[in-house]
């Protein structure tokens, strides 16, 4: 007590009674251009440090960045230091959580992050409490949802560092709205970063030159007579400040502030007392800082592999899980778990955004590597055990609809059969995709109850089916097979003056090298092509060559197939003999760059892109380009459970207020659309995560290729590396896999509407994303899948199931977002709906259900769903 009155007078002729709020932390990148083994190296030391600390000074808190995953790995080095841990986070002096991962926010699904939150949750409870801050710290930028989101976690606040411009917020702390209105956080802005009062020193040379002065700035954006400000005083890796206290008694016997020892969480909870201004938006400005904003394009590939493995957990693992429990097929929720561990660690903003090294690019791919592995294993359980129990024969085929939605789609089957071709029945519509013949073997073991004996094992082929058929939502249906004497499949109809395929009111030709789209009297001329252009940026840019043109590729040949039925396909051939990299103009070595587009078009004048890049050049960027014909700089872009406008900007004097050129590259997260008055062309596509508007034309950035982690004085970015690689004693470091030669895959999905329409819009993006799931039980080949030879029908309950099943009959006007296992409650499932529309929509929860948050914690609910916002079912099964 004595010492704080000494504090109290030293202070009270402090300027404007400002108290600063000083936090003791570290910001723990998981992997950068070190990598996480390199990481948990370093926390043996520190964060052993930090907990001696702590211990020795009972006044002193510590935030442990705000994931828990680091926490988590350094208990496997010190298992026996649980329970101090525990006591100091129950005491709220070790701060932990609330996310699993520090999360990339702009490239990552919303259903991901809420994952983020919930099992951050989940790990934390062997600890206490989580931090009830949805802390991100130094994340590129921020979707206009991230509020609805973060409220959804049941959290209120929020501190962050990049992507606020003040001129639109009114204030650096401010309530932050979602499109949701009646949802909002308490936003904190860091605008000098999580590091801006590192190095704490008590002595003059500091506090003149770096501390007051970083207050004098802090105070410049907020509301006259603001009295509190925030000043982290932590970094990258850094240990924990010794002595916090005393070194802040001595501080404010020098410093023209009131300074005292604080966290985040006592902070806001200073702030929320204030009046604040409200501000709904995205947070993607680089006023403060850089927020690098195409960094979507940066190290493709490996995004790809991620959010393959993300979908492929949201739309088909997690819902199918459901379905397996449902019958009787009890896995551990915790396998779902160590699957989405493998994603949100690779979904760290470092990791995620790309800036990081070859070698963390690797670890990545092994871990998506093994999360496969535990998805696929999953739906192989699940879907053979299934099988087992309806008792299938190897001429019938499980169908399972994973949507909550009917399905009304094609829909692939992979068949092992010894008739070469097979007739599905009840179907609309049967199309052969592709064939292979497995030849007969001979002196094959077969091992039975009577001994074992050598075989000669018959051919058999092995075939890709799509039919057409209309899945009841949630539900598995068992399809019967015959054999046929023939099928319907693409066959080449096209002599050298057919280069065209049509549905009803669509055709799209191939002339003169260009694609050209006729809708009704309407034309389109070069509707598809690819634009080429050098790359000079790095990992976390791209970054156009001083004086650089775009190269539009054209296409040299077209085939084009039909079916009996209606479905057709164009294939588009190319290629370009291009500069090799960035020196080799001078040089005069040339590389290749092939490519391939394969339309299909089908009677409901679908269109479906699969675009294939054979890349054999360096240091380019090349894009998808789709002309839409529409006259409308307003693109509509889906974010989670919403849509955002997004209006080209044009700063020609950018330099005197941004730390980068704030180019009009956007967050792809699902779709986006172009609308005139007579129509709506809406590009789907989850196999590249940003586009650009340029005037007609949307383009998709499928490779932007570097050989540097950083490199300094962009044209886009002038100035310092970004990253430390111009640091004092940080080499250039060159990253040779960032160029990605080689094959290379994308698809898209386009639709012509009438108008723009969300919630069709957002129930095709759900439905696109929740492919069928078949399985066949066969015995010709046992590693079709890798476990089907392991898995035994005496691994099952002795019951008998229905022949076909729905588990979600609900009729209503909200879309689908989730449906999953509940992951605090094993007696339960959790279906999330949410609205895209402008208006409230009225929902009358099912008898068994009750309204939760992401944590399961109760709502209180009104009846309805209001614009833009979710709504989390909890039914007990």
């Amino acid at each position: 007590m004595k010492q704080l009155e000494t504090i109290s007078q030293k202070t009270s002729g402090k300027v404007n009674q400002t108290k600063v709020y000083l936090v003791n932390h570290t910001h723990w990148d998981r992997e950068w251009y070190f990598s996480h083994q390199d990481s948990l190296v370093l926390s043996d030391l520190l964060f052993t440090d930090v907990i001696d600390e702590l211990e020795k000074h009972s006044e002193v808190s510590f935030t442990l960045d705000g994931q828990l995953s680091i926490l988590d790995d350094y208990l496997t080095l010190y298992p026996e230091k649980i329970s101090t841990i525990r006591k100091l986070v129950n005491e709220k002096r070790l701060l932990i959580g609330p996310w699993f991962t520090q999360p990339d926010a702009l490239h990552t699904q919303g259903e991901s992050l809420l994952r983020n939150g919930i099992i951050g949750k989940l790990m934390a409870k062997k600890y206490g409490p989580v931090m009830d801050i949805g802390y991100l710290p130094d994340t590129f930028g921020f979707n206009c949802q991230m509020p609805l989101i973060i409220s959804e976690l049941g959290i209120k606040s929020f501190v962050f560092w990049r992507g606020i411009d003040p001129a639109k917020t009114k204030s650096l702390y401010f309530n932050w709205y979602g499109l949701a209105n009646d949802r909002h956080v308490t936003a904190i802005n860091m605008p000098q970063g999580y590091g801006t009062g590192m190095l704490l020193a008590p002595n003059k040379g500091y506090v003149a030159k770096k501390l007051d002065p970083a207050v004098d700035f802090i105070k410049k954006f907020l509301p006259d007579n603001f009295s509190k400000v925030l000043i982290p005083t932590g970094n990258d890796q850094m240990a924990i400040i010794h002595d916090f206290s005393k070194k802040i008694t001595q501080i404010n016997q020098i410093g023209k502030y009131e300074y005292q020892t604080s966290s985040f969480s006592q902070f806001v909870d200073q702030v929320k007392k204030c009046d604040l201004p409200d501000y709904s938006g995205e947070l993607l400005d680089p006023v403060f800082s850089r927020i690098h904003r195409t960094c979507g394009s940066s190290r493709m590939p490996l995004k790809l592999a991620i959010l393959r493995l993300e979908n492929k957990l949201l739309y088909q693992v997690e819902p199918l899980f459901v379905v397996g429990q449902t019958c009787g097929i009890n896995l551990s929720n915790n396998l779902l778990i160590e699957a989405w561990k493998k994603v949100l660690e690779s979904q760290a903003h470092d990791s995620l955004a790309g800036s990081i090294n070859d070698e963390v690019a690797e670890d990545i791919q092994h871990r998506i590597k093994e999360g496969n592995e535990l998805a696929d294993g999953i739906i192989n359980t699940i879907q053979r055990l299934l099988a087992l129990k309806l008792h299938l024969k190897s001429n019938q085929v499980l169908l399972i609809n994973p949507a909550l939605k009917e399905n009304e789609g094609y829909h692939k089957i992979k068949v092992f059969t010894s008739d070469q071709y097979v007739e599905f029945e009840n179907t609309n519509e049967t199309v052969l995709l592709k064939q292979k013949y497995i030849k007969s073997r001979s002196d094959i073991l077969l091992q039975s109850s009577d001994g074992n004996h050598y075989v000669t094992e018959p051919g058999y082929f092995c075939s890709e089916y799509l039919i057409k058929k209309i899945l009841p939502p949630l539900s598995y249906q068992i399809l019967n097979f015959h054999e046929a004497k023939q099928v319907d499949k693409l066959s080449i109809t096209n002599t050298s003056s057919e280069n065209a395929i049509s549905s009803n009111n669509i055709t799209l030709k191939f002339e003169d090298e260009t694609v050209s789209l006729v809708i009704g009297n309407y034309t389109i001329t070069d509707f598809l092509y690819l634009e080429d252009q050098e790359n000079d940026g790095d990992t976390y840019d791209y970054s156009p060559l001083a004086n650089s043109k775009v190269l539009k590729l054209h296409f040299n040949q077209a085939n084009v197939t039909k079916t009996k039925h209606g479905l057709q396909q164009m294939e588009l051939l190319g290629d370009a003999i291009l500069a090799y990299d960035l020196e080799q103009p001078k040089k005069k070595k040339t590389g290749k760059l092939a490519y391939q587009l394969i339309i299909t078009l089908d009677a409901q004048e679908n269109i479906t892109l699969k675009v294939k890049v054979n890349n054999q050049i360096k240091d380019h960027r090349l894009r998808l380009v789709v002309k839409t014909g529409i006259n409308n700089n307003l693109a509509v872009s889906s974010v989670p459970y919403g849509f955002n406008k997004h209006v080209p900007q044009k700063e020609k004097n950018w330099q005197n207020k941004y730390s980068e050129k704030p180019v009009n590259v956007w967050p792809l997260d699902n779709n986006v659309s172009l609308s005139d008055e007579s129509k709506t062309f809406t590009v789907y596509s989850t196999d590249v995560k940003e586009f650009e508007q340029d005037e007609q034309k949307l383009k998709f950035t499928l490779l932007a290729t570097t050989s540097q982690l950083g490199k300094p004085n962009l044209l886009n970015r002038p100035g310092r590396a970004s990253g430390d690689t111009t640091n004092v004693g940080h080499p250039l470091i060159p990253t040779p896999q960032a160029e990605y030669l080689g094959k290379h895959e994308y698809n898209f999905d386009i639709r012509i509407y009438k108008c723009f329409d969300s919630k069709k819009i957002a129930n095709q993006s759900y439905l696109l994303k929740s492919s069928a799931l078949a399985y066949q039980l066969q015995d010709l080949n046992l590693f079709a899948n890798r476990l089907d030879n392991k898995l035994q029908d005496d691994l099952l309950p002795q019951t008998d199931l229905p022949k076909e099943l729905s588990l979600f009959n609900e009729k209503t006007d909200l879309c689908v977002s989730a449906c999953y296992p509940d992951y605090f409650d094993a007696d339960a499932m959790i279906v999330r709906l949410f609205n895209p529309t402008k208006k409230k929509i009225a929902y009358r929860i099912p008898n068994n259900a009750e309204v939760v948050n992401a944590c399961d914690q109760s709502q209180d609910y009104s009846g309805s769903v209001e614009s833009f916002d979710l709504i989390s079912l909890k039914i007990k099964k």
